[in-house]
């Protein structure tokens, strides 16, 4: 029995779970089915949290009444600290308990946001650069006693526990004396809106629809119809507009509401008050309290309408709710800082002409929201200067950079400084104003782990045009790792831009080297401009700066320091990481180690291996001078101490000091207790395994000193590190190229004879070599290549460039070869039917499927260049008649230089507007290879040997006046001109409609091997021709790339789906020529065949033209492997060159393929085109050359190799040439010989007279020529040997 009864407990929780959409802790699809309770809400929000904890948080602010959690959820990246430069936005629902849409709305955002999460762009983008706060239900209490369906609502479900109005029990600016009680809901949102100072809110709502923004109540506190506006009136109209337009009811103005029918709101927004006075509001109280602005959106006429209504519900809101959500990014933005760099929270931010003023955050961050204009901005704070920055622009939709810093307040500034200082905008680049002295003015005392991760990202935030803040991993205890980069375009690779690294830390109670660095850091930052040598070394460098590599040691140092418990020098506690090692001596010392290497010891070994250090150093503590790795050979030997006797210059103390004698023998006598030593020290690893030269700098003979020293040793050593900047640029450099081409050369070896120490060249063929003065021997090699030495004399005055032109090794394969040949077996491996559905279902999906109208695509493609800028293009072919932009994107790993041998494939959707299937296919496709690059090597290799043009919507106008559910020919069919544009594109017609003329103008740049058009309302794949009683030269061919797609295609192949209004007759294979299916003259096909000279099928993708939004995701399964498979097809083509018999290539040579289709060579004498399996015969053509015949065999499932056609020079031409010229020669000498005799005879003057008479004649004669020309019968009176080329009528003018 009590096994029956726990089973059956059993099946209950489990059927709860279902309920919720959870089955084993996992996060199910949301159904909206259901409301939830209050258990369900906080076991989904809970199960939502631990799914995606990397962008989300949850928490509770307090409790209600009745004791229960006041859930929010965060969702940002980097959810669990407060990071500078996001602002802070908060949605907030249920504030009344029977107002229960809200609730369900929130909880399907925040669902919607971390699942959308890298898959939509515009997402994304929110979540990285906004700090969300959601609330889904301020009165949990109230909504247990509501019931579904209650449109109406009750007292006493809107209310708390306690019977009172929470959106009526704020602080109100007209009852600043009004009695307070115990309402904790309200206590606990209070004093959350005061300590996260939120830049934007929204308070959800229902009965009505409509956006309605402060001030709520009047100083009478009269209703209705008093407007009573905030000093940014124009601001919350605004505000209110972008959701209510974005609303498909709200938008309305009338929302027909029961209880009253008539009432109507102008826009779908209203001035609180003005509707109905509410005294003690929320959302005047953020503005007035919290430095929030906040509008209310009332959702739904009923305020607890059933479940069956949540989905139509959540689409009405959706997309408000993202829209309004974005503009907590417009207006300006910036930080508030002291002249030593320190923030200034609660400084005031203040407009001129707007009576409103906000303050800054934590980290003296401000936010404030304008609209598009030029505005006189101030700050100001007690005890300091305040500044005026006059004619601030704002841009609309994007937010403008504006940092302050302030001046402390003399004595007499206090009495004679009445007015700001006053100056005028410089907002690029962005960053506070300099401090006038070059001394640094950071606070000289050590900083924990989250005051030095608040210090970077302040860093980052204030100087974004020289910094780019990274993690290059993280510690044993979970701490970030992180570096910092200084240089002008930072985060890019450059060329002629040495790198050097700087690493702190590595020992946790080796203190200094984490102080001094992070003062460098400022040092650099704020005197770029200013000091003649940082910002030559800014501009000419890539500094890397790693504060702390060992966080976790450090933090157990500083709380040993802090508590007294050891003295700081001779202290190990923190010496090594969390699992007590010490890091310095865990770098391994063979190819497979012994020891297991540490985390923090992995990330610092990738870093350095990803870049191209030339110098490196570690900062140190516990001696004094400049360390070098041991067992290297002498030439380096030379090198280092050139190295450590320019630092060791530089210091303000020309020598090394030697630390104490007994200090150190107690710290050898305790070497006992110190960690782990598992390898060999990071010099000797780097020496032997890296490009870079590293060693270690100690500054002083503590580890800890005491804070109050540490600006000694920052004056004493930061020129000398500036110094060691310097050196990068004092040594060998140069570049490694291909001597054919001129490209750089990657991962090219620089050696020096006598070191085995190598250099390789970076992503563009630069290197560089530290060098001693002296004479050298330099050899550059590279794979596929024949090796080149140079010698070169080093001098202490100036760099040595030496640049290598190495050319191929024509006995082995290149390495681009080597590639090549990989990457056409895999491709071979993906003609597999099998291979090919195997490989898709390893692809992340994006699983970004719904109807987008124009404005939805248009933000999509921004989003996907947003995300991925490396591999993708937008840009426009053209507007619509509606002055719609036609898009397209390009996906390509080499976005900027095309190859000769990189095919091109078009994918085009939406000529038809109504078809609106294709459009969203073709941004799924997109999505997925996007997602997909760089994470899939597969999908990284066929982009970068690919070039993708996507054309997702050539009919924008159409398909704005679509209808969902439309099967069958409708609205949005044609153009806004009514054109069908398929049938508009005929050569040369000069009325084409715009969509037609921009398509047309891409198909008449050429260079595609192939075209695939989406279409809808039947399941085929249809060829050229579609004008009727013609047949194209390469038929075969044309009919094997639709059947390609057809048999990928799970039903299509079939050739018996029958749809409405269409015949029922079979189609073999599923494929039919485009005349046989629809005849029409006009269409892209035909077009891009004739004039592009690129192959085009048209695909059929189901009966509907405009299928209902669930069907996309089975449309999508059906269609994506036929889509790869035509991806794969443009590289299973017959490429080649024609070159003469000197190897050179001979341009527009004529390939005959068959005896029918024609090709033509490129500049480079390259031909390429896609032929159907079989064997087929060329023949190539060229002036001056003789006919070279070749066949070549084309398999379904290999590629076919380039072929290489020479030329051998045709003789036949040649000597018909002389005998012409010969001929000419001797016809001349006897034409002068007979005139010569003419003029020397009798009949000289009858010759003359002949002359002028046909002179006298010529326009009479030239008349009746011109007559007889015209007439009908002038060519029944042509004796057989006159004709049209007659001299006579050559001679005619």
């Amino acid at each position: 029995m009590c096994i029956l009864l726990f089973i059956l407990q059993h099946i209950l929780i489990m059927a709860s779970h279902q309920t919720l959409g959870l089955k084993n802790n996992e996060v199910n699809e949301e159904t909206y089915a259901a409301y939830y309770n209050y258990v369900d809400l906080t076991d989904r929000l809970q199960s939502l949290s631990q799914k995606y904890a990397h962008i989300c948080s949850l928490s509770s602010i307090g409790q209600s009444v009745e004791g229960r959690e006041l859930w929010v959820m965060r969702v940002t990246t980097d959810p669990r600290i407060d990071v500078p430069g996001k602002p802070r936005f908060k949605y907030v629902g249920n504030i009344h308990g029977d107002e229960s849409l809200s609730r369900q709305v929130l909880v399907y955002l925040i669902e919607h946001l971390l699942t959308r999460y890298n898959r939509d762009a515009r997402v994304t983008e929110l979540v990285n650069r906004t700090d969300i706060y959601i609330m889904p239900s301020m009165n949990p209490d109230g909504f247990e006693r509501a019931e579904e369906g209650d449109c109406a609502g009750s007292s006493e479900a809107r209310q708390n526990a306690k019977h009172y109005d929470l959106n009526r029990s704020f602080p109100d600016q007209f009852e600043p004396s009004g009695t307070v009680y115990d309402i904790p809901e309200v206590t606990a949102v209070m004093k959350w809106i005061l300590e996260k100072k939120f830049v934007l809110s929204g308070s959800l709502h229902g009965g009505s629809v409509v956006a309605s923004y402060p001030f709520d109540d009047t100083s009478s506190h009269e209703t209705p119809g008093h407007y009573s506006p905030t000093a940014d009136d124009a601001l919350f109209r605004h505000l209110a507009q972008m959701y209510a337009k974005n609303h498909p009811v709200m938008k309305m103005g009338e929302p027909h509401c029961p209880d009253d029918p008539n009432q109507s709101f102008k826009d779908g927004i209203t001035n609180g008050a003005e509707w109905y006075d509410v005294e003690g509001g929320m959302q005047d109280y953020n503005y007035l309290k919290g430095n929030c602005f906040e509008v209310t959106f009332e959702l739904s006429c009923c305020k607890y309408p059933p479940a069956s209504q949540l989905y139509i519900e959540w689409a009405n809101n959706r997309e408000a709710l993202l829209l309004y959500l974005q503009e907590a990014h417009i207006g300006v933005r910036g930080f508030v800082t002291t002249t030593s760099g320190l923030a200034l929270p609660d400084a005031t931010i203040s407009v001129s002409g707007i009576d409103h003023n906000i303050t800054t955050w934590t980290f003296g961050d401000y936010y404030r929201l304008l609209l598009p204009g030029i505005y006189n901005i101030t700050a100001s704070s007690p005890g300091y200067l305040p500044i005026m920055v006059k004619n601030v622009p704002v841009i609309e939709r994007k937010g403008t950079m504006l940092n302050f810093t302030l001046e402390e307040m003399l004595m007499s500034d206090y009495v004679l400084t009445a007015n700001p200082t006053v100056t005028n905008a410089v907002l690029n680049p962005p960053g506070p104003s300099i401090p006038k002295s070059p001394i640094q003015s950071l606070d000289f005392r050590y900083h924990g782990y989250d005051e030095i991760e608040m210090l970077l990202q302040l860093y980052s935030a204030v100087h974004p045009s020289i910094t780019y803040l990274y993690s290059a991993g993280r510690s044993v205890q979970g701490r970030s790792l992180y570096g910092i980069e200084i240089s002008t375009n930072p985060g890019v690779n450059q060329q002629g831009k040495p790198e050097v690294m700087f690493v702190g830390n590595m020992h946790g109670n080796e203190v200094i080297g984490c102080e001094i660095l992070l003062n460098l850091i400022e040092y650099m930052c704020r005197n770029y401009g200013k000091d003649a040598l940082v910002t030559r070394l800014v501009n000419s460098t890539r500094i890397h700066i790693m504060p702390s590599m060992n966080p976790d040691g450090y933090e157990l140092a500083l709380k040993a320091q802090n508590e007294h418990k050891v003295s700081g020098d001779l202290s190990i506690m923190g010496h090594g990481n969390g699992h007590r090692v010490d890091l310095n001596m865990n770098f391994p010392d063979r190819p497979k180690p012994r020891n297991v290497i540490q985390p923090e010891t992995l990330a610092v070994m990738k870093w350095i291996k990803s870049h191209f250090f030339v110098l490196s150093a570690s900062i140190r503590g516990g001696f004094r001078g400049v360390v070098y790795p041991h067992s290297i050979d002498s030439l380096d030997e030379n090198v280092f101490k050139s190295v450590a006797a320019t630092y060791m210059q530089s210091q303000a103390l020309q020598e090394p000091q030697d630390c104490d004698v007994s200090r150190t023998r107690e710290k050898k006598a305790s070497k006992h207790r110190r960690p782990s030593a598992t390898g060999t020290d990071m010099l000797t690893w780097a020496y032997s395994h890296t490009d870079t030269l590293a060693v270690n700098i100690g500054l002083s003979c503590d580890q800890l000193p005491p804070a109050e020293s540490l600006s000694q040793y920052w004056e004493q050593n930061h020129r000398a590190i500036l110094q060691f900047i310097q050196q990068v640029h004092l040594f060998v450099r140069g570049t490694v190229t291909d001597a054919h081409s001129g490209e750089g050369i990657t991962n090219a070896t620089v050696m020096v004879e006598d070191s085995r120490h190598q250099v390789h060249t970076s992503s563009t063929g630069q290197y560089w070599r530290p060098l001693a003065p002296g004479s050298y021997h330099i050899i550059a090699s590279a794979p596929g290549y024949t090796t080149m030495s140079a010698s070169v004399r080093v001098l202490e005055t100036r760099v040595e460039q030496v640049d290598f032109k190495l050319t191929r090794d024509m006995s082995q394969p290149s390495f681009a070869e080597e590639q090549q040949k990989e990457f056409e077996k895999l491709l071979e491996r993906l003609l597999s039917a099998v291979q090919l559905e195997e490989f898709i279902r390893s692809l992340l999906p994006a699983q970004t499927l719904e109807y987008r109208n124009y404005r939805e695509q248009a933000e999509f493609l921004r989003g996907l260049t947003f995300n991925f800028p490396r591999i993708t293009r937008l840009y426009s072919l053209g507007q619509s008649v509606e002055f719609r932009t036609i898009w397209a994107l390009e996906i390509s790993g080499n976005l900027e230089m095309a190859q000769p041998d990189e095919p091109k494939i078009r994918f085009v959707a939406g000529v038809h507007g109504d078809a609106a299937v294709g459009p969203e296919l073709l941004l799924e496709f997109a999505s997925v290879l996007c997602l997909n690059y760089g994470r899939n090597p597969t999908i990284t290799k066929l982009i970068d040997k690919s070039r993708i043009l996507i054309l997702p919507c050539v009919n924008p106008d159409g398909r704005e006046q679509a209808q969902e559910g439309q099967c069958t020919f409708n609205l949005g069919y044609t153009n806004a001109h009514a054109a069908d544009l398929d049938a508009d594109f005929i050569y040369g017609n000069i009325s084409a409609q715009p969509e037609t003329r921009a398509v047309m103008n891409l198909i008449n740049g050429g260079g595609f091997s192939l075209s695939v058009v989406l279409e809808g309302g039947f399941l085929l794949a249809t060829y050229p021709y579609d004008r009727p009683n013609q047949h194209a030269q390469n038929e075969e061919t044309l009919r094997y790339l639709a059947s390609l797609y057809a048999n990928s295609h799970p039903f299509m192949h079939l050739g018996n789906v029958v749809c409405a209004e269409v015949s029922a007759e079979e189609i073999p294979g599923g494929v039919m020529q485009g005349a046989e299916f629809n005849a029409h003259t006009g269409s892209m096909k035909d077009f891009s065949l004739d004039v592009g000279v690129c192959p085009e099928i048209t695909v059929y993708t189901g009966c509907c033209m405009f299928p209902p939004e669930s069907q996309l995701f089975s449309l999508w399964m059906e269609n994506r492997t036929p889509l790869f498979r035509m991806l794969l097809e443009v590289h299973r083509r017959l490429s080649g060159v024609v070159r003469d018999g000197k190897g050179r290539p001979v341009s527009d040579a004529v390939v005959v393929v068959n005896g029918s289709l024609t090709v033509h060579t490129d500049s480079q004498g390259y031909f390429t085109t896609l032929l159907a399996p079989g064997t087929h015969q060329l023949q190539v053509q060229a002036h001056g050359y003789q006919q070279e015949l070749q066949q070549v065999n084309m398999s379904s499932d290999r590629l076919t190799s380039p072929i290489v056609i020479d030329f051998t020079a045709d003789k036949r031409p040649l000597g018909q040439g002389v005998f012409v010229i010969a001929s000419a020669c001797l016809m001349s000498v006897l034409f002068c010989a007979v005139f010569i005799w003419h003029i020397r005879s009798a009949k000289f003057s009858r010759i003359c007279d002949s002359i002028r008479w046909c002179r006298s004649d010529r326009e009479s004669l030239l008349m009746e020529a011109m007559a007889s020309e015209k007439s009908p019968l002038r060519k029944e009176f042509l004796e057989d040997s006159e004709s049209e080329d007659d001299p006579f009528f050559v001679e005619r003018r």
